[in-house]
């Protein structure tokens, strides 16, 4: 570059001894990773072009967020014109080199851009360069929907609130009530985690209601079912009265729906003839009011 390039050869004789004129030429000792055109003649001067020719190769990889598809396509630009594409799948690794590449395009270094084939329930994004390959990952996107129904064992509660838990982290809330006949779906729930994949486990989980137990039951694929039973209790109170002369004490037995309990009072001048069965079921495995 000192010499921008250029060199003349001086003072060279037109003829050979025998006075024929002498044919000049050049040649240059070849360049590592360039070729080299010459052109001209002695009379009017040589131009020697040296194009570049380096080469390159870009390794691409598949990275999937979710379960795996059965096979991606990727295709390579070149300055924005279709150079290759290949398939990925298990077999290869989901790797593949683009090798021997021309790295310029009349000196000019060519710029390589990678795209992917649309898959179903995948966002692709891609990465990475020439220098460092490209990278190209696929999150799943795929959707899921959690179905809950609620039943009752004794007279319903006016509402429920229900709580829906991904990963163990609560996600939604949704109030039931016999207006939507005690059931909800939890829709459009991604089906995995974006980080690293994995199948979120969903699950459910309801507000205490007061004087009812909960039972849950069920899998977030085939629904989950909510049972509430009344233990409700009330307390019977019972007074003895007498026409004529009292006798006593007596023994007073507590029948639920015609059958003995085994649980009993006893009334006496004590207690004024009147006491209470405290505590005691108001409803049935059932739901029904017990007699």
């Amino acid at each position: 570059a000192a010499d921008n390039w250029t060199h003349t050869f001086a003072n060279l004789d037109k003829y050979a001894a025998d006075g024929h004129e002498i044919v000049y030429t050049v040649d240059e000792t070849p360049v590592t990773d360039y070729t080299k055109t010459i052109s001209g003649d002695a009379a009017n001067g040589f131009t020697i072009t040296n194009t570049i020719t380096g080469k390159v190769n870009i390794p691409v990889t598949k990275v999937w967020v979710g379960p795996e598809a059965t096979s991606a396509k990727v295709t390579l630009y070149a300055d924005g014109v279709e150079k290759d594409s290949v398939t990925l799948n298990a077999a290869n690794n989901w790797v593949h080199v683009f090798a021997n590449l021309d790295k310029y395009n009349n000196g000019t270094e060519i710029v390589y851009t990678l795209t992917e084939e649309p898959i179903s329930n995948y966002d692709s994004v891609i990465t990475g360069d020439i220098a460092t390959g490209f990278t190209v990952t696929n999150t799943n996107t795929e959707k899921t929907s959690v179905d809950v129904t609620k039943t009752w064992v004794g007279t319903p509660a006016a509402s429920v609130t229900i709580k829906l838990f991904a990963d163990g982290i609560e996600k939604e809330t949704v109030t039931l009530t016999a207006a939507d006949n005690w059931t909800h779906t939890f829709s459009n729930l991604p089906k995995f985690d974006t980080t690293d994949g994995h199948e979120i486990v969903y699950t459910v989980d309801e507000v205490d209601v007061p004087n009812y137990t909960k039972g849950i039951s069920g899998t977030a694929a085939t629904g989950f079912t909510i049972k509430n039973t009344n233990t409700e209790t009330i307390n019977i109170p019972v007074t003895k009265t007498w026409v004529g002369t009292k006798a006593g004490p007596i023994t007073v037995h507590l029948f639920a729906n015609g059958t003995d309990t085994g649980t009993t009072l006893t009334l006496d001048d004590t207690n004024n003839w009147t006491a209470s069965f405290t505590n005691v079921r108001k409803y049935d495995q059932s739901g029904t009011e017990i007699q």
